[in-house]
């Protein structure tokens, strides 16, 4: 937003600097062109009344007088400007023995009808660009000779570059005083919408304690909106930690009563003599052996839930070979080979303890529906800024609408007949909880030839 509105102050500038520079530098070229112009045709009239009384000149004194006057001032114009004066007398031959270049061109000509003629030439006589004026020289109404004035025209060029140059930098300065007042603009008015954004990632985060200083929120617009985020974190705050509370506490409570009912039901067991009686009782204890993992998994999913603590780099490679060995009795009681194929020296960027939580769900399913006689592995691999960790088994695996549900939770899939499974539905939602709290995913797919493969994919650290 800041580069945005940086932009759109900055084209408001420039666009106010063309429209306010590029007309006014266009006139003030034509207004020097202009002045050129009129100084050239003033001083060509001025040549050409001298030139007329020098043709029109009754004694041969006038016309030496005249004649010394007009070299005179022939003389001081192409000193002064650099040009070049020709006169052309009233028998059509040049006049103080001076040759015209290009005696025929067509302003000469004109000059016979008594018409002035201003041209701005690429090549002019001088040999460069420049300015030529050529004006009759009238003795009442009749033309008695012709003046031609030719001026450089790089002078004037060279002020209209002077223009445009420094307009240029005076445009440039401009905009660099635009940018720097515009940043502080768009940093001022977005600072308060940045303390918003950093609210709203702690929230994210779920870290509901997180506030926006009202006072420092800018204008009214945002101060209300402010305040409306921090009422809203305020009752969201509360509901989540009534319902993490209730769950905990609730788990917690039922942990007594359901070892009692345990303890009670086993010793009811050994007095029986009936053996119904003792398979009744058989199941009833399964139930509460299940329920009891059915409490423990809430309160894993209750902690799974609350704000994420501090992020650091944990090493995959180590916690991957501490689960196999914490998971190779029960592999080795359902005759199942489990391999540790993690490369050394690969690392994660996550919560401490979490992937070793992830793992323990995700191996104790893929222990439970692996056959006899199969292999479970775990590997990972990095790609670009993320970790790739990935579970393998040998089971049956889940068809296409069961992989959909698999992460739901309390869903149960279809029990092989080998499964010595009894969970609650709540591992691999435990584990996907885990994973997203850290910047990652699980997703699930089919094996290449059968079994389940279990991805978690995780920031590289």
């Amino acid at each position: 937003m800041t580069r945005r509105l940086v932009m759109s102050y900055l084209l408001l500038v420039v666009f106010a600097l063309v429209i306010f520079t590029v007309p006014v530098g266009i006139s003030l070229a034509s207004l020097l062109n202009g002045n050129q112009e009129e100084v050239g045709l003033r001083e060509a009239r001025t040549v050409a009344v001298l030139l007329a009384e020098l043709e029109t000149a009754p004694s041969s004194a006038t016309a030496e007088g005249a004649a010394l006057a007009l070299e005179t001032l022939r003389t001081n114009l192409e000193e002064q400007t650099d040009g070049r004066v020709e006169l052309l007398s009233s028998t059509g031959s040049p006049a103080l023995g001076r040759d015209i270049l290009r005696p025929t061109s067509t302003d000469l000509a004109d000059t016979r009808d008594g018409k002035e003629t201003v041209l701005h030439l690429d090549e002019s006589v001088l040999g460069e660009p420049g300015l030529q004026v050529t004006v009759p020289a009238l003795s009442g109404d009749q033309v008695v000779g012709a003046v031609r004035l030719t001026y450089p025209s790089g002078p004037v060029d060279r002020q209209i570059i002077e223009i445009w140059v420094f307009r240029a930098l005076a445009g440039c300065a401009t905009l660099g005083v635009a940018t720097v007042i515009a940043l502080w603009l768009a940093r001022s008015m977005t600072r308060p919408l940045r303390m918003l954004d950093a609210m709203a990632g702690q929230l994210s985060a779920g870290d509901f304690s997180a506030r926006a200083d009202v006072a420092a929120a800018g204008p009214e617009e945002t101060r209300l909106l402010a305040e409306t985020l921090n009422d809203g974190a305020r009752r969201i705050g509360t509901l989540v930690d009534a319902q993490q509370r209730f769950v905990a506490d609730a788990s917690h409570q039922l942990r007594t009563p359901l070892t009692a009912l345990r303890l009670s039901l086993d010793n009811l067991h050994d007095g029986l003599r009936s053996e119904n009686d003792r398979r009744a009782t058989d199941h009833a204890i399964a139930e509460t052996v299940r329920m009891t993992r059915l409490v423990n998994d809430l309160l894993a999913l209750t902690r799974a839930q609350s704000a994420v603590p501090s992020i650091e780099s944990v090493s995959i490679s180590s916690i991957t070979r501490e689960r196999a060995v914490a998971w190779g009795a029960a592999a080795a009681e359902a005759q199942v080979t489990l391999n540790d194929e993690v490369p050394h020296q690969t690392f994660a960027r996550m919560t401490r303890g979490h992937l070793e939580q992830i793992l323990d769900n995700t191996l104790s399913n893929a222990i439970a529906f692996s056959p006899a006689g199969s292999t479970v592995t775990v590997s990972a691999h990095t790609s670009r800024s993320r970790v790739l960790v990935q579970i393998r088994d040998e089971g049956p695996g889940l068809s296409d609408s069961d992989i959909e549900r698999a992460l739901d939770r309390f869903w149960r899939g279809p029990q092989p007949p080998f499964s010595h499974s009894d969970g609650s539905g709540l591992g691999l939602p435990i584990a996907a909880q885990l994973a997203e709290e850290n910047g990652g995913s699980i997703t699930l797919r089919r094996g290449d030839h059968r079994g389940l493969v279990v991805t978690v994919e995780l920031r590289s650290a």
